[in-house]
């Protein structure tokens, strides 16, 4: 019985300078191509500063938590529709974070944290047609990203011998 290797694809939407537009799209991911989707990731500032991919500063957390993501597969169906970007956040999402105050008389303000990572289970996403939308404009006076991490199996390569370092080829 053949393993699926679960691969992944780091990539950026790119969000300009002073624009006014809340849709960005997702641009051709050509190594993504009708590879089967099993998760996402999403980073911001506060976790990654900078993209690997452009050195561009990535969106802040106050945008992120007022975006949301629409994958569509090839059929032109919206699988995930608007879904917020705070659930494909599981790094702080897994963090304790500290109340705000330690005043008994003060009610604590704080987020309820998901637990648990959002995965697929094998959709076939056609990135171009897909896209980010934000509830209110960016107002950002550079150009920043959407730092974006893929997860995903390659079906053409299922059933292939892959190298481990304990069965080298």
């Amino acid at each position: 019985m053949s393993k699926k290797i679960i691969k992944h694809e780091l990539f950026e939407v790119l969000v300009p300078a002073n624009t006014t537009l809340n849709r960005f799209p997702i641009p051709d991911l050509p190594n993504l191509r009708e590879v089967e989707l099993w998760s996402v990731q999403c980073y911001y500032k506060k976790i990654v500063p900078f993209s690997v991919l452009s050195q561009r500063p990535t969106i802040d957390k106050v945008i992120f938590q007022n975006s949301f993501l629409t994958l569509v597969n090839y059929d032109g169906m919206e699988f995930l529709k608007q879904a917020p970007f705070v659930i494909f956040q599981t790094i702080e999402n897994n963090m304790v974070e500290v109340p705000l105050t330690t005043d008994p008389l003060v009610v604590n303000e704080c987020t309820i944290q998901e637990k648990d990572f959002k995965s697929f289970v094998g959709q076939k996403v056609n990135y171009p047609k897909s896209y980010i939308e934000v509830s209110q404009p960016t107002l950002n006076t550079t150009d920043i990203v959407y730092l974006i991490s893929i997860g995903y199996v390659d079906p053409k390569q299922v059933g292939k011998k892959q190298t481990t370092f304990r069965e080298k080829n």
